[in-house]
């Protein structure tokens, strides 16, 4: 793995939660398309601040660090942080906790017990991978270990077997493009990091319709952009595919609306591990809060306490 790609995915992340933020929640079509940061959204933000999606990844990148490794308990004790006190917070509270992972983290402080993920197909938002690219740079050196722990970090907020098989591909696909493969094997309906994956774990039929890449054939219209876990990563799957630098990418992506911060933050992840952090526009660094913290948390980089332990 490149460090370059690594720090690319982390940064790749926040930006595109940033420069989705301010059109959340609207619908294509009915705001100036987004070309730079800008203030406002929902929450009131900032231009360059960043919602719960980098925040979470945050939180989870530390744990990693801290732990060595996956632990639950501990993930959610880092969640937990960034709710109560504003912990890897860009504004010094928490803000844009959806409803899924707030009532996670409600039945977590009543049991104690850090496995919370709601089985409920309706309940299969995309907060698993929104938060997701820490896992796959820890574990930057065993695909298999990529997938599983990517898996194992969505149960402590979304438990439906269509999150978790999602979470799982976007886990590979992320591992893949740390990588250095191909645009075109990574969107192949064959890939996997793992030889055989799909035949041990077959697939259900959304993700099975991801796989095959359906997304590639549909016109912007029928690309939906909503907080469901197999749509917002279509819409950023679709980004990537018809695209082919980062900017273009995330702009396509964020100006679908919807759920802007969080497709921006999946396609981000992808597209920085894709294409490295030198290919992210400088000025977009250097408007992201925390741009530093950021790219000094991505763990297994050079910056990051455990570097030496992940080469």
């Amino acid at each position: 793995m490149k460090h370059d790609r690594a720090i690319g995915a982390m940064l790749g992340l926040a930006i595109g939660d940033a420069m989705g933020m301010p059109v959340e929640f609207r619908p294509r079509g009915k705001f100036d398309p987004v070309i730079e940061y800008r203030s406002g959204g929902p929450f009131k933000l900032q231009a360059g601040q960043w919602t719960d999606d980098t925040a979470m990844s945050l939180c989870l990148a530390s744990s990693l660090i801290e732990c060595n490794g996956f632990d639950a308990a501990h993930q959610m004790k880092q969640y937990s942080r960034w709710i109560d006190d504003g912990y890897h917070s860009c504004t010094g509270k928490a803000v844009g906790i959806g409803q899924t992972i707030l009532k996670a983290m409600i039945r977590y402080h009543k049991t104690k017990d850090p496995i919370q993920g709601d089985t409920n197909p309706r309940r299969s938002g995309n907060g698993c991978i929104m938060r997701l690219a820490p896992v796959p740079i820890y574990y930057s050196r065993d695909a298999a270990l990529a997938i599983h722990h990517s898996i194992q970090s969505a149960t402590t907020t979304h438990g439906s077997e269509m999150c978790l098989q999602t979470t799982g591909f976007f886990g590979g696909m992320i591992w893949g493009a740390l990588k250095g493969v191909s645009k075109e094997e990574l969107l192949s309906d064959s890939y996997s990091p793992v030889k055989d994956y799909y035949q041990q774990h077959p697939p259900c039929d959304e993700l099975r319709s991801l796989i095959r890449g359906d997304y590639k054939a549909k016109q912007e219209e029928k690309v939906d952009s909503n907080g469901f876990v197999i749509d917002a990563l279509e819409a950023a799957l679709w980004s990537f595919y018809n695209t082919d630098t980062y900017a273009e990418g995330l702009l396509k992506a964020v100006n679908l609306g919807g759920d802007a911060d969080t497709v921006g933050a999946i396609y981000g992840q992808l597209a920085g591990a894709y294409y490295g952090f030198e290919a992210i526009p400088s000025k977009w660094i250097q408007g992201l809060a925390s741009n530093e913290k950021i790219e000094a948390i991505a763990p297994g980089t050079p910056s990051s306490p455990n570097f030496r332990d992940k080469l």
